[in-house]
Parts: C-alpha cells; structure tokens; sequence
C-alpha cells in the first residue's frame, strides 16, 4: 500500500556565498526512518565538495566537483545530528542555492479497510384484503298505525321480523324509524333533494346513503306523540319480553354493525305505543349491504447493501515527537 501524502519539512533554504578555500557547516537533528532531500547548485562554477557526516561512525556521504545535485534522496538510518559541509578549494567566492528538507518518517499500522460493497433485493409477498361494499337493492320498508293502549296488560309489542343476508359472514344492516307524519315527509324531502355528493355516488335514498357513511344525520321524530312510542331490537334467540316505560328506546337510526349482523339470521324490531288516546303512525327502513371480501398479494422490493471490510497493513506517517 502507498504512504500518506508526507509532509515535508524545510530545514535549508538559501542562495548564500562560500567565502574562498573556506567550508560551509550545517548541522540537523534527525530521526530514524525520515528521508533527506538535498539540492545544490552554484551559480558559476563548481563546488569542490559536499561531506554529510553521519553520527556515531566512521562513515560518511561525500559528493565532488559539484556542478548541480538536483533532489538528491538520502534515507536516515541512525538518529543523531548530521552534519553537512560545503567545501570551496577555489580562491573564488562561490555562490551556491543550497535547499534541504526532510519527510517525516512512516510506520506500518494494520487497519480494516472497505473491500466491497454488495448490493442485494429480494421480494416479499404479503396477502392483503380489499371489502367492497355491495348494497342489497331492495330498501324492507314498513308501514303501520300502533293503536293507543288502552289498557297495557292486554296490548301486545307490535313486532318486525327482517330476514339478514343467508350464508354472509360479512354483512351490516343501517335502519331508520320515524314517527309521526311529519318524520316521514322530512324524509321524503331530504330523499327528492338530495346533496351533490349523493349523486355523485349514485345514491338518492338517505338511508342507503346513511349506510355507505356519505351522511351521518338523518331526520328524526319531534312530535310529542314520538316520546310516548318506545322501540328497541331484540334478540332473537331469547323470549320477546313486553316493553315497559323503564326500558331504554333505540336510536331513530343507526348501523347494525357487523358484530351483531353476522350473529343472528334476522332482526327483530319490536314497538309499543304508550299512548291512550292517539293512534301514532310509524314508518320504518332497513337496508343491508354485504362486504365482498377479495384477497390479493401485495408484493415488496426489499433491498439490502452489506459492506464488506477486510483488515490490512498500510504505511502512515509516524506521529510527530518533541
């Protein structure tokens, strides 16, 4: 592996003269493993010699008859201070660019380094569902007057049976009562002008627009007659008890969610009128939708990136020291 990009260090730099028959003395501190760069070049002329003396030896680095040394690379292989002598024999001042620097020495270090990158997808299938809501046409609509109740022991519940959807798991059923006229042609009102949305989704009929959620609010009884009518569902696979005052009335319209209508094979709706004098007309719709449950897959890209490292030794600059 290639070093670092090394920093180097000027430790010489100079266009200076050598006096005639005299030396020019340098001397550097230098460590194990740095590498000297020497340029010298005179002006005019040649210089007699260059002498690097190395610490703690004998030996030495000598260069003659200089005319030009051009980046001459020497490896430090003590640490100690070098010497540098630039010897003039003439009995002329020599002018010389004399430039010398040094690298910082390297180290071996091991690391982990990026090897390779993997990039892989694979598919998920993950099974989803989809209800669509089918609304059976036919609105069960019902019609009757209950008669005041003279004497309540002998009056019984009037009662509607509705059959739900056979063999539907999957089924809700959305109903309304009015009572009184004025319920009734509130009713029709809202049904002869319907809002745009309504249309929109091809629906006139407010219950069946109830059902499907375009509306939550439907006409409701305000006569006086209305608070004297109690109504409630019941369940069909117990007794149909005799309705009291104490007994809790239904709302005037809501949703038979699929809860209860997947539970039971019809819905019973059983009214008493507590009125002793005034007959009250009742006006009742039931419609039901079914859900069609369609199952499909859904399919997921996934993709995955691993990276792949791999341990190394690489040359690194040494760390600096004091």
């Amino acid at each position: 592996m290639s070093a670092q990009a090394q920093d180097k260090i000027e430790l010489y730099n100079e266009l200076t003269q050598i006096g005639p028959l005299k030396q020019l003395n340098k001397t550097f501190d230098l460590k194990k493993g740095e590498d000297l760069i020497v340029s010298v070049t005179p002006m005019r002329g040649k210089l007699r010699k260059l002498i690097i003396e190395i610490p703690e030896s004998p030996f030495y680095y000598e260069s003659k008859k200089i005319t030009n040394i051009d980046r001459k690379k020497i490896t430090v292989d003590k640490t100690g201070t070098y010497t540098f002598r630039f010897v003039n024999r003439s009995i002329f001042k020599k002018e010389v660019d004399i430039k010398v620097y040094k690298t910082r020495r390297t180290i071996l270090r091991d690391t982990t380094v990026l090897d390779d990158i993997i990039f892989t997808a694979f598919q998920d299938t993950i099974k989803r569902y989809k209800d669509d809501t089918i609304p059976i046409p036919d609105i069960a609509e019902y019609e009757f007057t209950l008669t005041p109740s003279f004497r309540y022991g002998s009056v019984h519940d009037s009662v509607i049976r509705e059959p739900l959807i056979d063999n539907t798991k999957y089924q809700y059923a959305a109903y309304w009562v009015g009572i009184g006229k004025s319920a009734k042609d509130a009713y029709d009102k809202l049904k002869a002008s319907p809002p745009p949305s309504w249309s929109l989704s091809g629906v006139n009929e407010p219950i069946l627009a109830y059902g499907l959620g375009l509306t939550k609010v439907l006409p409701t009884s305000s006569s006086a007659v209305a608070e004297e009518v109690m109504f409630k569902f019941m369940d069909p696979d117990a007794p149909i008890p005799r309705l009291t005052r104490r007994d809790k009335k239904a709302g005037y319209y809501a949703i038979i969610p699929i809860s209860s209508a997947s539970k039971y094979k019809e819905l019973i709706l059983s009214f008493r009128n507590f009125n002793t004098t005034s007959p009250v007309p009742v006006y009742v719709k039931i419609v039901k939708f079914k859900l069609d449950r369609a199952y499909y897959n859904q399919y997921i890209i996934r993709e995955r990136v691993q990276e792949i490292f791999k341990e190394t030794t690489i040359e690194v600059l040494a760390p600096e020291e004091d």
